[in-house]
């Protein structure tokens, strides 16, 4: 990396330590303070080392790679070094995950990608990611990760249904109270079961009902705690029954903790 990146990583470091961009079916974030002992989550695990190679450690083997894809659901270590690194926590059950595990999950829970790739990735970060400020913004760098990576663009947008349910139930999830929202209660509301509900959704969207609700409610948290409001009340009024709740799906669902989420970072829903 020669010295116009290194200031440019530079640049953007200050005054955050990580940037968090939360979509409907992954969240990202660039960071230089991941340090984490065995954990495992529900995401598939994306990672590209921006200054030096990512350590990290896969069911007790070490691995050092510039950019990898890592399966959901496997125990592993991280060595952030200080170093930044782009991350992006990928939902298993949305199309964008299916694609990744298609395209380079198939054979092995760890897939190190090319130089040629990694390169291109740390160029888009550095140059691309780190300064947005809106969705189409976030949405352009996407589609560009998604060609660099040669996944199907055109296979991962929404199809809207052709009765305008699933818009109806998407429109629900953001209108209802976090506090109540459950695919009981989407359901009482659609007049339709709860099984149909979550096999109509899962065609459409790409992602699991129960899962969309979870990462709906980790988003709406993390939004109202970085507006300012306390973190146990962010978390009772996203749907949790206590900010411990919420700290142990933050946890089990990102490998970090809420707290180190939040300290010295910036949030852009996307």
């Amino acid at each position: 990396m020669d010295g116009k990146e290194k200031l440019e990583l530079h640049v953007f470091g200050f005054p955050y330590e990580l940037i968090l961009y939360f979509s409907r079916d992954h969240i990202s974030f660039l960071t230089n303070k991941v340090d984490a002992d065995d954990h495992s989550h529900h995401y598939i695990q994306f990672t590209v080392g921006l200054e030096q190679p990512v350590s990290i450690t896969v069911e007790g083997q070490p691995i050092q790679a510039s950019g990898l894809f890592l399966q959901s659901s496997v125990i592993h270590q991280l060595q952030g070094h200080q170093q930044w690194q782009w991350y992006m926590l990928i939902n298993p059950e949305s199309t964008l995950g299916e694609l990744v595990k298609r395209a380079y999950l198939q054979d092995s829970n760890v897939c190190v990608l090319g130089q040629d790739q990694v390169d291109q990735l740390r160029q888009l970060a550095t140059k691309q990611l780190y300064s947005i400020t809106s969705q189409d913004d976030y949405n352009q760098s996407v589609r560009r990760f998604m060609q660099i990576l040669r996944l199907q663009e055109q296979d991962h947008e929404f199809e809207s249904d052709p009765d305008d349910r699933i818009g109806d139930v998407l429109l629900a999830i953001e209108m209802f109270p976090s506090h109540d929202l459950t695919v009981r209660a989407l359901s009482q509301h659609m007049y339709i079961s709860e099984s149909r509900l979550s096999h109509i959704f899962k065609q459409k969207v790409g992602i699991s009902l129960a899962s969309y609700i979870v990462h709906h409610k980790l988003r709406t948290a993390f939004q109202a705690i970085f507006s300012g409001v306390s973190m146990t009340e962010a978390a009772v009024e996203a749907g949790f029954s206590s900010s411990s709740h919420f700290s142990k799906t933050v946890r089990d669902k990102l490998g970090m903790t809420a707290r180190s989420i939040v300290q010295n970072s910036r949030f852009l829903k996307v």
